[in-house]
């Protein structure tokens, strides 16, 4: 597509903004549409292991809605962010809910460092294993028969005829028309406001200005911009979703403060 990743990036920023400034569960919802194709690619790997392929999913939903609520905006790319966020969520998922027999987590742990020994050092004693995971003999071995308490191939196991194993490949996801259809909303969105008003948007959620930083800017006071942007957010969201019998789901001044 002929949108570029930092197009996507900046994009991406600035609808998750402004869903932090109206908490409108409508701009949460687009958001999680946006975001799921990046969440069937990487749950895809995961498949076909002891789980559910729903369940997964949802799995992933799950830390697809908590790499938004903590994604820092000017820490760069959501999706940089969160891929480990929802991949975490879906190992937690598989350590916490995938053995057929309850292991204790610390021997959950210290039974995936030997696999991964063992793997690096298929001929190494036991007293090496053990000296390489900084454990006793008796808890290398007691880890490994937990071990054959799990009931799913591990998910570093690489195959003799592949050249990655499924947690080295995570699909990438190829920009569609809904970036055309998001951006295009957005436009939509800020065509309504008045020269100021759209300056004043445009400062604070794309070039993540202080409310303090764009007043000075324009010639304000910073109270004077906290009441552009929510005159022009209540503007916007009522052009893209426009309901006079409904009352406003926008929050305060507080919600947009710099």
């Amino acid at each position: 597509m002929s949108e570029s990743y930092e197009q996507r990036d900046v994009l991406d920023v600035a609808l998750i903004r402004l869903y932090r400034a109206t908490r409108d569960p409508r701009r949460l919802e687009r958001l999680v549409e946006r975001f799921t194709p990046l969440v069937r690619s990487i749950v895809r790997p995961y498949v076909g292991r002891g789980e559910a392929a729903d369940d997964l999913f949802q799995v992933g939903m799950l830390g697809l809605l908590k790499a938004i609520e903590r994604f820092e905006p000017s820490g760069g790319s959501f999706g940089a962010y969160a891929r480990p966020t929802i991949s975490g969520e879906i190992k937690r998922h598989f350590r916490d809910h995938t053995w057929a027999v309850k292991v204790p987590r610390s021997m959950q742990e210290l039974g995936a460092k030997v696999n991964h020994a063992r793997k690096a050092m298929p001929s190494a004693t036991v007293d090496e294993i053990a000296g390489h995971v900084g454990a006793s003999v008796e808890s290398v071995m007691e880890a490994e028969v937990a071990h054959d308490a799990y009931r799913v191939r591990s998910l570093d196991y690489r195959a003799p005829d592949e050249d990655a194993s499924p947690m080295d490949r995570v699909s990438t996801h190829e920009m569609g028309y809904e970036e055309v259809v998001l951006r295009d909303e957005v436009a939509d969105a800020l065509s309504v406001l008045g020269p100021r008003d759209r300056e004043v948007v445009e400062l604070r959620y794309f070039d993540e200005q202080l409310q303090r930083e764009i007043g000075v800017g324009v010639g304000v006071s910073q109270m004077q911009v906290s009441r552009l942007l929510n005159r022009a957010i209540d503007a916007m969201h009522d052009h893209l979703a426009p309901d006079p019998g409904s009352p406003s789901t926008l929050g305060d001044s507080s919600a947009v403060t710099g």
